[in-house]
């Protein structure tokens, strides 16, 4: 049956959306092993002890900083947990923390330049490896990739949300 017909399942079949559900739980453990990619070394060895979680913060500063609350909500995270973070990133090379010039009690956290340069190799790395991965699709297949990304990304809902808002009473 068509997932988009919108005929409802005959007695004892399963509907569209279950039966893509289901596939689509099957394909999870080959899609997540077809895009972990191995860092080359060379990427890694710059890298050291910068965990994933702090790369991805990283990538969410901007060149001039921001304030911590700023880099809290960007992350996702609490206003301590960012502090903790922010201080792991400091120890590590990745940033530095600036005094606003207006306004000395506000201090900034903005990306190192050596930073900067290490993002810049990690982003170009992932660009080839998805581009790479794309050269296996068609161009109806990647628009339509897009196109489905794109609506997940911007949706309003979230799994987790929906499961909270249909837990209230």
């Amino acid at each position: 049956m068509n997932i988009l017909s919108g005929d409802p399942p005959s007695q004892g079949e399963s509907s569209p959306v279950e039966e893509f559900v289901e596939r689509l739980l099957e394909l999870q453990p080959r899609l997540q092993s077809a895009l972990q990619v191995q860092l080359p070394s060379d990427i890694a060895a710059r890298l050291g002890p910068v965990t994933p979680h702090q790369l991805e913060a990283l990538g969410r500063l901007p060149h001039e900083g921001i304030t911590m609350r700023e880099f809290a909500k960007a992350v996702g995270i609490s206003g301590a947990a960012a502090t903790a973070l922010a201080d792991r990133m400091i120890r590590g090379g990745l940033a530095e923390r600036r005094y606003d010039p207006n306004d000395r009690r506000t201090v900034r956290l903005a990306p190192t330049p050596q930073a900067l340069e290490t993002l810049e190799v990690v982003h170009s790395w992932r660009r080839q490896s998805v581009a790479k991965m794309l050269e296996r699709l068609d161009s109806v297949q990647v628009t339509s990739f897009l196109e489905v990304l794109s609506a997940l990304a911007h949706s309003p809902h979230s799994p987790s949300a929906d499961a909270e808002a249909s837990a209230l009473p």
